[in-house]
């Protein structure tokens, strides 16, 4: 296993050390905040004991005193110890199961708290679900940006204090005014590990680690949003009552910016600034630069690549377009299920609250055939010619995921009352284990094709779709309800098997177009071929 990893970081390091400014500052014309070569710029004398301190931090520094990662230190994220980068990663991938477990607990809860907040189902619904998944849509467009400019330790730590805090909120003041801001603020924070996440873990791991850790983060988001209706009705059901769910929040919120704090920061840029910045202080050279692309960006640039890219992408890029919509469409059917399932259960079958929650366990068990794929991943990501790898060729999980979702929704489809009143309610039970194993491959591939295919602006690539997963699955449960109740169960199934029956027909055109697609797009030209 260890020549394996080594021959594969052999092949693919010029391009990951050139992505993250790992090569020493002579390999390469460099260019500065202004954009000039560095030959174009002031030579400097670099005193002795600046270049000793430098060298100590694993930095190094040309003739002008632009200073970059020494080329194979132990000081970049990419390379510190497994233990450290172990626990990083735990964390951040516990945030993500925590906070998404608790953003699919609303509809569960609304029965048991609808009359002391004095409200109708659905309000308690908007108030429980949507307002939690709208903050976490607008907090997807804001913690991106700021993470890749500033850094994200910090706000891992805050964001898991602040989510601990709101749940506490909402426990102690079980009242309309605090649980609107509670659920917002919480969902706000949660967008955290959601999004930046995926950044964090590409910080810190080489491309074969980071398929299986992406695909821990998202199977894990997954898991929690399949275990949060039992969990929130046996709470809710037992002497503790609904309002302990946030006091357990609260409590592992806490315990996660513990956590945090003995986290690192592994954003390279970021590590760059602070340790230059600690030698220009201990040394008193001030001398000292970094690259214009490791620098803090002006609010006009904040703005512009954090803000507005996202939307230019969205809506000029078809790639961006479809699957953003694929991939938010599909994570928000959960939320929907949720919300509308249990009442087929219980007045088909005659299930109690908790049996029609439990359900939805059998998508657990779809998530663990995810791991077939990822043989498959490991496979592509082991060639050894690294630029021989197109983003199109990490699509065969989305091939096989797009038909497997379709089959699953037809089947529960005909497998419920009123349409099949003799059936078992094993025979819908078990179709949702491929729902479960559909949402996995869509959200893991095509967050991924997004990342190879805009591979300098994955953050404004991944902002649409997180936008829209968020604001979808908020969105989902306000009509599902009442879509399965007007149109009955069967044809409203036929009505989400449809709609995944017309994923097929894009999968096949990503697969036969989506190179010349691609290739076409000014955006992403730039990054074909690029190995990781």
């Amino acid at each position: 296993m260890e020549k394996a990893e080594h021959d594969l970081e052999a092949a693919i390091s010029s391009t990951e050390e050139e992505e993250k400014g790992e090569r020493p500052a002579t390999d390469t014309p460099i260019t500065t905040d202004n954009g000039s070569a560095a030959s174009t710029r002031e030579q400097i004398d670099i005193p002795p004991n600046v270049n000793q301190k430098l060298h100590s931090k694993g930095l190094a520094t040309d003739n002008s005193g632009l200073v970059r990662w020494k080329s194979g230190t132990s000081a970049h994220p990419r390379r510190w110890p497994l233990f450290r980068k172990s626990y990083d990663s735990t964390v951040i991938i516990f945030m993500e199961f925590i906070m998404t477990l608790f953003s699919n607990i609303g509809s569960s809860i609304v029965p048991y708290s609808i009359e002391q907040l004095g409200v109708s189902e659905d309000i308690g619904l908007f108030y429980f679900t949507t307002l939690y998944l709208l903050g976490q849509a607008l907090g997807g467009l804001i913690f991106p940006p700021l993470a890749e400019s500033f850094g994200g330790r910090t706000i891992y730590t805050t964001c898991a204090f602040g989510f601990g805090a709101f749940c506490a909120l909402v426990g102690a003041s079980p009242t309309v005014p605090a649980v609107v801001v509670g659920r917002f603020v919480s969902g706000f924070v949660s967008a955290m590990p959601a999004v930046v996440a995926c950044g964090s873990i590409e910080n810190m791991w080489n491309i074969k680690a980071r398929i299986w850790l992406v695909h821990i983060w998202i199977a894990s988001a997954v898991l929690a949003l399949a275990l949060a209706p039992a969990i929130a009705i046996a709470v809710s059901e037992s002497p503790l009552g609904w309002q302990w769910l946030f006091y357990i929040a609260a409590i592992l919120g806490g315990l996660m910016g513990i956590a945090c704090l003995f986290m690192q920061e592994s954003r390279p840029s970021q590590l760059l600034r602070q340790k230059v910045q600690r030698v220009s202080r201990t040394t008193d050279f001030r001398k000292l630069s970094v690259d214009h692309q490791d620098s803090k960006p002006s609010l006009s640039t904040f703005v512009q690549e954090g803000l507005t890219m996202p939307l230019r992408l969205f809506f000029t890029e078809p790639i961006v377009f479809l699957t953003s919509i694929m991939a938010a469409i599909v994570y928000a059917v959960i939320y929907l299920f949720t919300a509308a399932l249990p009442q087929v259960y219980e007045e088909s079958f005659g299930y109690t609250r908790l049996q029609g929650s439990l359900v939805f366990v059998s998508i657990a068990v779809g998530i663990c055939f995810t791991i077939l794929p990822r043989i498959y991943d490991i496979r592509v990501a082991c060639r050894k010619d690294a630029q021989a790898i197109e983003p199109e060729d990490k699509l065969f999980g989305f091939y096989v995921a797009a038909p497997v979702l379709a089959a699953g929704l037809w089947w529960f489809a005909f497998s419920v009352p009123p349409l099949n009143a003799s059936a078992s309610p094993w025979a819908s039970i078990c179709s949702l284990a491929l729902l479960g194993y559909s949402i996995v491959e869509f959200d893991n591939v095509l967050s991924g094709y997004l990342c190879d295919t805009y591979a300098s602006r994955t953050a404004s690539a991944l902002a649409p779709l997180s936008f829209l997963r968020a604001a979808l699955s908020g969105t989902f449960p306000l009509f599902g309800s009442a879509m399965f109740y007007h149109l009955g169960a069967n044809y409203a199934m036929f009505v989400l098997a449809g709609i995944a029956t017309a994923f097929c027909a894009v999968a096949v055109l990503f697969g036969v177009f989506g190179k010349r697609i691609r290739e076409s797009s000014p955006l992403a030209e730039k990054t074909v071929g690029m190995g990781d």
